[in-house]
């Protein structure tokens, strides 16, 4: 069986291609023709909320379920596709983000077997995520394109890229730690100013400044309600925690015992010249933006588990480092779907997030890794080059 996938077709990106251009197919006409999508009408009638004056964060029972919890900017950064019939934007959404995602990994410092186990690795996971309809592989792909561009010392675009982030996901600023390994640390720091103020003022296209000062007012309000998050509602290591040590340890004890053990890594200054620090900073960064966000759940893993692997190419593999790949395919990529047994998913991986358990093990074990070993820097098949 194994010889059967060597066979040149299987590293064929033509059908690799064609495989995420097909999930992308079928969560867009499932989504467009069958269930509809709550999480795009939120995204949706965002702009037309932000045009007409109204709350971006008021319920709208009529149009949605739940909130809308992004900044302001991202209903001016996605108006091209708001502006687009219901239906066809939706269509669109999921053939966007997903060739944003398998973009973003061609671009990558990687052979052409890496990235040929990559597409084939986060596949089932890609679907889950197309399924619900939301930012998240475009969030996962937008650290990779900061990585991108500061390799080739290009730390305007990088600016843009984290900034862009944090406007759709605030977590994801946790990207800009890539910063303090390479030089033009000022200039870099000038630009994500500058990103900031465009971006931030980009919705005055749509709306007045007065009208806008008053959004950001709620959305701050928002994101407070929504740290206040159910402490079982979630699939990340705030869960694990809760379940197995004590369910009095608090949400922000958690995150900055994780920020610590994050930045332990940059007494490392000798290793920021090797590529393969990099690589693993670059896990680590996607790694724990997932795990330690209070309010992750199953369809935010695409993040994870392409930390993983860019973890997995710079990683010793060991046996050790074996299980904990097989553990995250089977358990993080595996389990929410048909191929998993039901039973075992409702009855185990669910209600203990287990789907968590392989990432927070393996960020772990990246950090292990970036303070007692570097391994050698693996060819890279391309030079990294503007995007």
């Amino acid at each position: 069986m194994l010889s059967f996938f060597k066979k040149p077709v299987f590293s064929d990106y033509r059908l690799l291609f064609g495989l995420y251009g097909l999930i992308a197919l079928i969560a867009s006409i499932k989504t467009v023709f069958v269930f509809g999508s709550n999480n795009y009408s939120i995204f949706y009638y965002s702009l037309q909320h932000l045009i007409e004056g109204n709350s971006l964060y008021n319920e709208y029972p009529a149009q949605y379920e739940d909130h809308y919890h992004y900044a302001p900017t991202f209903a001016a950064m996605f108006s091209p596709i708001f502006a687009l019939p219901y239906s066809v934007g939706l269509f669109l959404w999921h053939f966007l983000f997903a060739s944003a995602w398998v973009y973003a990994v061609y671009r990558m410092p990687l052979t052409h077997r890496q990235k040929v186990f990559a597409y084939w690795f986060a596949l089932q996971e890609m679907l889950t995520a197309l399924t619900n309809s939301q930012t998240n592989p475009l969030i996962a792909a937008i650290p990779l394109f900061a990585f991108i561009c500061l390799e080739a010392r290009q730390p305007f675009w990088a600016a843009l890229f984290i900034v862009a982030g944090f406007e759709i996901k605030i977590y994801s600023i946790v990207a800009g730690a890539l910063f303090i390994l390479y030089p033009q640390k000022i200039r870099f720091l000038a630009y994500t100013l500058f990103w900031g103020i465009v971006l931030s003022l980009l919705p005055l296209l749509f709306t007045s400044p007065a009208k806008l000062l008053w959004q950001y007012e709620m959305w701050f309000r928002q994101l407070l309600i929504k740290s206040d998050h159910d402490k079982w509602a979630n699939t990340s290591i705030h869960k694990l925690i809760h379940l197995f040590i004590s369910p009095d340890i608090t949400t922000a004890a958690i995150v900055g015992g994780g920020i610590l053990l994050f930045c332990t890594v940059y007494i490392q200054v000798r290793k920021f010249n090797e590529e393969s620090f990099r690589m693993l900073m670059l896990a680590s960064i996607l790694i724990f933006q997932v795990i330690f966000n209070p309010v992750s759940e199953s369809a935010t893993y695409i993040t994870a588990v392409t930390g993983v692997l860019c973890w997995w190419f710079y990683c010793p593999q060991t046996p050790l480092d074996r299980v904990l790949l097989i553990s995250c395919f089977i358990l993080t990529v595996l389990s929410p779907s048909d191929f998993f047994p039901a039973y075992l998913r409702d009855q185990f991986t669910r209600p203990y997030a287990l789907k968590a358990l392989p990432c927070v093990l393996i960020w772990f074990r990246v950090l292990y890794i970036m303070h007692t070993y570097t391994p050698a820097a693996k060819p890279i098949q391309q030079p990294v080059s503007t995007l």
